[in-house]
């Protein structure tokens, strides 16, 4: 079968992988401290093709691959909600969340938070139930006082704080986390990321400020998006045509032998 069938079949597949990637940041166009994703291309391998004088006179492609998906990490503007359990992070850093039945940390942008009632505290979790950590690493809980929960009314956060020494932090306060390298975090789902041996232990940032009542903005640029949306299915359709053409030429030469 003629290269060319195979370059432009590998095109398609990989332009549809493409589009797979955009369509997924269009959905997420209004989803709280989403990441936008682009799709990285290499080259594959080239070999040299020589003259009759046995000089390099061209070199022979065998297409492209998505060889990577890259995020952006980069912080986008936020919108005060007025939520009382809502927090947004104006600059760099993640909040950390702990699943109280797995144990597994995982770490977001999404400051939508709540408090979740057990038979002795209260935690704030965010909507999947994972407990959000403090500057200390350990779950931020609030202390059940019965005579400030009234049944019949909305919960209200309470804070049991007694003096910190010098060196300790506020249990309460919500911790801020970054790495030393950002490119090994994975996407796990539920606009949540798992940290890899690439990225290192997570380093708290102590001077990093959370916004009380507002939410960070999608990540995604909705032009942005539909232009490489439209760059893809053009691409796309001119690999089809290629795999048609070549098939058409090898099935007219067979012919004619």
């Amino acid at each position: 079968m003629n290269q060319s069938f195979y370059i432009g079949a590998l095109g398609a597949l990989n332009q549809q992988t493409k589009l797979n990637i955009v369509s997924n940041n269009i959905a997420n166009v209004n989803t709280v401290g989403y990441k936008s994703q682009n799709g990285v291309f290499s080259d594959l391998v080239y070999e040299n093709v020589r003259n009759t004088k046995g000089e390099n006179a061209a070199k022979s492609g065998s297409g492209t691959i998505v060889d990577s998906v890259k995020t952006n990490m980069g912080a986008m503007p936020y919108n005060e909600t007025g939520l009382e359990h809502d927090y947004a992070i104006p600059g760099e850093g993640f909040f950390m969340l702990k699943d109280p039945v797995t144990g597994e940390v995982t770490y977001t942008r999404d400051g939508r938070f709540q408090l979740a009632r057990t038979e002795e505290k209260y935690y704030l979790v965010n909507t999947d139930g994972k407990r959000v950590m403090n500057m200390d690493k350990v779950e931020v809980s609030y202390d059940v006082k019965p005579a400030s929960y009234p049944e019949n009314k909305e919960d209200e956060e309470v804070e049991d704080k007694e003096e910190l020494n010098e060196g300790e932090h506020d249990p309460t306060a919500i911790g801020v986390y970054t790495f030393n390298r950002m490119d090994g975090l994975r996407e796990v789902g539920g606009n949540g990321y798992v940290a890899s041996e690439k990225n290192g232990e997570p380093i708290l940032l102590e001077k990093a400020k959370v916004v009380k009542g507002a939410l960070e903005n999608s990540g995604t640029d909705l032009a942005t998006e539909m232009t490489r949306l439209m760059e893809a299915q053009r691409a796309y359709s001119y690999a089809l045509k290629m795999v048609q053409t070549s098939d058409e030429v090898e099935t007219t030469i067979n012919s004619l032998r």
